[in-house]
């Protein structure tokens, strides 16, 4: 109830008063006395609670201040600070959904669960690694897996996310992501059920313009990946032309403002020097990476003009720099030189891609999954060659309506040939036939009747070339649907 609410019912009472007055030849004034009484106490505890309401809306907005942001994906303009104020509803609901997303914490700081579940169901054709996730087509051999149909939720993931008090002015948060990808436990009926695996976790201190992250996240010198519900448990164009390996970091990223609509992003970083090593099934042993005792470090710097209102985009450089020590060989340098770019055309078109060219990058997820290649598959290793590679991935995305969007991509991941062909035949640290060339392309259609639901169909073709045979093709058809939490 607003005050003008208060001030009409106030004019009603005494109008209706004096009605009766001169109507009347000998009033109860009694009566009337008691019913103004009332009236006075109504307005009262109208005024109570429409205090009560504003100090919850202010409490509401301070926690929105302090790092506890509704997500951006809904893109929900709220009304102004004035309407709010007079709409005793509006009130009432921010409130309503301030309980439902508190959750009790030790700490008794703001925290927010979220999350996706994913249903897909996918038919396959041809031979592929994986038959749910595939991201390599593989020759036709006695024992290969066969064409497939199949559906899964192992691609479900689950999110926390824990606001902290201020330290040195910035704001303190936690954030942590899993999944179900944690492999396939054999057991009856073990293909549905997915094991859990850590995907991200960090902490971050974000100031105005500064933000230090200590965790597990994606490469911040390669921050992009195409738009899919078919490879959530791992971003679509692995293994063809996108680095994305979630890699523990200390990182620290700047923005200078270059004007209201751009800034120039200055990003570093320390990271574990990882390499595609599959772990002893117990333990954590060194990888090559991590046995020369030496970190690895990045950098990006870009120019984010993503604010603009005629031509917003966004252009980054960046580089990693590692090193890797396998048995007694001397030591290989790992490396890498990046770039990646997101622009709009108009509200209807989105062009977003990446490229990078570098040595020894299996453990980012390039070099289609390789770092180094031997002469033999097995037995003690005489010689070892590290490996070049080139690869990159681009995306159009078609927006037609605000609950529609429609993705083409495609990405590839090339080895040098002079580097296969340094041994008669090469094989990588797995013992595996090394890799030439893989390739993806990718159709998908994403419809999103509200902020919380989605359903997608997408198409998807993979060739892959092995070094010194003939290469094979594969094609999914996956559909997926989804609830955001």
């Amino acid at each position: 109830m607003s005050l003008k609410v208060v001030g009409a019912l106030v004019c009603a009472v005494a109008s209706y008063a004096l009605a009766q007055d001169a109507a009347s030849p000998s009033p109860d004034v009694a009566q009337l006395s008691q019913q103004l009484q009332q009236t006075r106490a109504e307005l009262n505890d109208s005024k109570r609670q429409i205090e009560e309401l504003r100090q919850s809306l202010e409490e509401l907005r301070r926690q929105v201040q302090s790092g506890h942001p509704e997500p951006a994906a809904q893109n929900v303009s709220e009304p102004s600070a004035s309407a709010a104020d007079q709409d005793v509803g509006f009130l009432a609901a921010k409130i309503g959904e301030l309980h439902q997303d508190k959750v009790e914490s030790a700490s008794k700081y703001p925290v927010k669960l979220s999350g996706l579940i994913l249903f897909n169901s996918y038919w396959n054709k041809g031979f592929l690694d994986i038959q749910d996730l595939p991201s390599l087509a593989l020759p036709s051999f006695p024992g290969a897996p066969a064409p497939s149909v199949g559906a899964t939720l192992r691609q479900t993931t689950l999110g926390i996310n824990a606001a902290g008090p201020k330290l040195f002015g910035a704001r303190t948060s936690g954030e942590a992501e899993i999944d179900f990808a944690g492999g396939s436990p054999t057991t009856p009926y073990g293909v549905t059920a997915g094991l859990l695996r850590l995907r991200t976790a960090k902490v971050s201190l974000d100031w105005t313009n500064t933000s230090l992250s200590f965790g597990q996240d994606s490469l911040f010198f390669s921050p992009l990946s195409p738009t899919s519900y078919a490879t959530v448990l791992e971003p679509a164009m692995s293994w063809s032309g996108n680095l994305w390996v979630w890699t523990p970091a200390v990182e620290v990223t700047h923005h200078i403002n270059l004007s209201d609509a751009s800034s120039l992003v200055l990003q570093g970083g320390v990271l574990d020097p990882l390499t595609e090593e599959v772990p002893v099934f117990q333990g954590c042993n060194p990888t090559a990476g991590e046995a020369t005792r030496s970190p690895a470090i990045a950098g990006r710097i870009a120019l984010d003009h993503s604010k603009g209102e005629k031509f917003p985009f966004t252009i980054g450089f960046g580089g990693y720099r590692a090193n890797q020590q396998y048995q007694t060989f001397p030591t290989i340098a790992s490396w890498t030189l990046n770039s990646d770019i997101k622009a709009n055309f108009g509200k209807y078109f989105e062009l977003s891609g990446e490229w990078y060219t570098g040595q020894a990058v299996g453990g980012l997820g390039g070099g289609i999954w390789a770092s180094v290649v031997y002469p033999e598959p097995v037995g003690p290793h005489s010689s070892i060659h590290p490996l070049r590679s080139t690869g990159g991935w681009a995306q159009l995305k078609f927006i037609p309506a605000s609950r529609v969007e429609i993705n083409g991509a495609f990405g590839q991941d090339e080895n040098y040939g002079k580097d296969l062909r340094f041994f008669p035949f090469s094989f990588d640290a797995n013992g595996f036939p090394a890799m030439q060339k893989n390739r993806t392309d990718l159709v998908n259609f994403i419809y999103k009747p509200s902020s919380v639901l989605l359903f997608a169909v997408e198409y998807r073709h993979l060739f892959t070339l092995p070094a010194g045979f003939a290469g094979a093709k594969g094609d999914q058809v996956n559909l997926a649907a989804g609830v955001h939490f």
